[in-house]
């Protein structure tokens, strides 16, 4: 490969980790303490982070991942841990 060619490929990953989307609980975060009076900052950001992750409770006063899967549904939506057998 050429320089400029891996330059492009790392200037590319770099670009998508930057304009990372937040989930909608955590635009809703925002959304939210915009309306209280708060100014946009990274702070503020950092928290609605937080909120997609689960770390804090979001808008609704709830402490969930949005990416699990909802009552009722098993560990499979999600994808299932291999098996691992040992061989004494």
């Amino acid at each position: 490969m050429k320089k400029t060619e891996l330059r492009n490929i790392i200037k590319e990953q770099i670009f998508e980790i930057l304009t990372e989307k937040l989930c909608k609980r955590g635009k809703a975060y925002i959304a939210s303490r915009k309306r209280k009076g708060e100014k946009h900052n990274p702070f503020l950001a950092a928290r609605a982070v937080k909120v997609c992750k689960g770390q804090i409770r979001g808008v609704d006063k709830k402490m969930k991942k949005d990416f699990r899967p909802s009552k009722g549904k098993s560990r499979s939506a999600q994808g299932r841990k291999p098996n691992i057998i040992k061989n004494k």
